[in-house]
Order: structure tokens, then sequence, then C-alpha cells
């Protein structure tokens, strides 16, 4: 027997361990669809969620089961966030008369713990586990408001003066940022291959623009100089609910917000998910 024949015999032996290997890991391992849906809390829904403003969101997802507590989760989802002063219930709310859209778009990962040992490997009982997350993710956001039947995305249009000369020391908010996940949820194995959960989560983040409301008006005459009138028009939309001249000029002349109270947005997301379990067979040869 030459040496190139041993050789070979040994990478072939090497590459049998490494799929075996596979197959018996790949039962640790889920892949599967997210339905819920999506809200948000910041200055344009007072820092609350207001319920008539939840959206459907939707997500693929998938686990990797390190061990029976813990748990690596891959997330990537689309959902909506919605708010309108109109809505409010503080006076100074209702004049300052905003509203927006924001589709969201998440990649984020999570470390699942369990609070029950979750053993996807055995035929026997299968138990409710809940579990707490927590994790890292980016989004991207984009608000628009609708003005005159149309609707217009708002961050190019500097609504509180961003990008002018003027304003210099306001720059424009990046639209892809980063988030933060942290929620509860519950999960069981319903057959040997199907598990499903049901999970909510807030997502911090570290943008206070998701509703492009940061607190601080611009004067609407450098906004529109810059941007257009449309922009003008809607760095203060005071003028659209009063025609009280005095309380638009003070208005106007806000110029900085109260340092500690301004508060990043968050969104929240919700849902029901149900995964496919890859489990593998007794020869070692994963199932499908």
């Amino acid at each position: 027997m030459g040496i190139k024949t041993i050789k070979g015999i040994k990478s072939y032996i090497l590459l049998i361990g490494l799929f075996s290997a596979m197959g018996s890991s790949a039962q640790n391992i889920e892949f599967g669809l997210y339905g819920g849906v999506s809200n948000y809390m910041g200055d344009v829904s007072e820092q609350k969620m207001k319920w008539d403003q939840t959206h459907p969101s939707i997500a693929v997802m998938g686990r990797y089961n390190i061990s029976p507590k813990l748990t690596f989760k891959g997330f990537v989802g689309y959902g909506m966030v919605s708010g309108a002063d109109s809505l409010a219930k503080a006076p100074a709310n209702k004049i300052r008369n905003t509203n927006f859209t924001s589709v969201i778009y998440e990649f984020s990962v999570h470390m699942e713990y369990n609070l029950v040992r979750n053993n996807l490997s055995t035929r026997g009982p299968k138990p409710f586990v809940p579990y707490i997350f927590g994790g890292l993710g980016i989004f991207h956001f984009n608000p628009k408001t609708m003005f005159q039947g149309k609707e217009y995305e708002l961050q190019p249009l500097g609504t509180e003066g961003q990008g002018t000369t003027i304003y210099n020391e306001r720059k424009k908010y990046n639209l892809t940022t980063v988030c933060v996940p942290i929620g509860v949820g519950i999960k069981k194995k319903i057959t040997s291959y199907l598990s499903m959960g049901i999970e909510a989560g807030l997502r911090f983040t570290f943008t206070n623009y998701l509703d492009d409301v940061g607190g601080v008006y611009a004067d609407n005459l450098v906004v529109a100089s810059a941007y257009g009138p449309i922009a003008g028009a809607l760095s203060n939309r005071t003028g659209e609910v009063t025609s009280d001249v005095s309380f638009q000029a003070k208005e106007n002349d806000k110029r900085t917000t109260i340092a500690g109270l301004v508060k990043n947005d968050m969104y929240f997301m919700a849902g029901i998910s149900l995964t496919y379990i890859f489990r593998h067979s007794s020869d070692g040869c994963p199932k499908f």
C-alpha cells in the first residue's frame, strides 16, 4: 500500500468523522419564521406605546442550541412604527401637530437563557420552556410624514435645522444605527421536528430621531432657505392647528431641549415563532 493511498484513507476517515460530527450536532439547529406586531415609544407617542398604532411584523430566525440552558439566535426582522400628535392627550403635543411612519429593518443576534432545561433530543415529555433574552443588533429606519396629501421623507429635509450653516452643530441623524433587544418568551417542542414559541421584546436604540423629533425647533425660514418651502413648513406645523401668531413665534424661539430629559426612542416587537428542528437519524445522517 503506497503512501498516497494511506494519506487518502486518512483523509477519507477524517471527512467521515467531520460529517458525523456535523450530523450529531444537527439536532441543535433550528430555522423558522416569526410573525407578530411592532410598536414604538418616543416623542410622538408621549413616551409610551399607543396600541392603536400597532402594526404587523415578520421575521426569519435561526437558533443554535449551545446547551439545554443556552441558545444563540439570529433574527432578521421587518416591522413598522408610527405616531401622530393628533392622538396625544397633552395640549402641547397636539399643538406640535407632527405625524410619522417608518419601516424598520432589523438584523440582530440574541442569547436566550432557558429557565428550564430544553432537551431537544429527548423523546419524553415536552415541557414549556420560559426564557429571557438579550442581544445586539443594527436597524434601519426612515421616518416619513403626510403633508397636503403627499408623503415626504423627513431626514433629508433637516426639519430641526440639521445641516444648515445657522445650526451647524446639528448634524443629520443616521438612518442605520444600533439597537439592544431585551425581552422574554416561552417555547415548546410540539413534535419531534417542530418547536413553537411566543416572545416579546423592547429594542433600546441610540437615536432620538426614530420619529424625526429630537425636541428642538429651528427657524422655519432658515430650513426653507436650505431645503425648500416644504421643509420649512414641516419644521413647525403648529400653524396648521392654531392661528395664534404669538404662540407660533414662541414655539419658533425654542432653541434647546432640557438636558437629561431627552430620551432615546424605543421600539417593540412581539410575535409567534414556528421553527424546524434539524435532527439526525441513528446512522448519523441529518433528517430534513
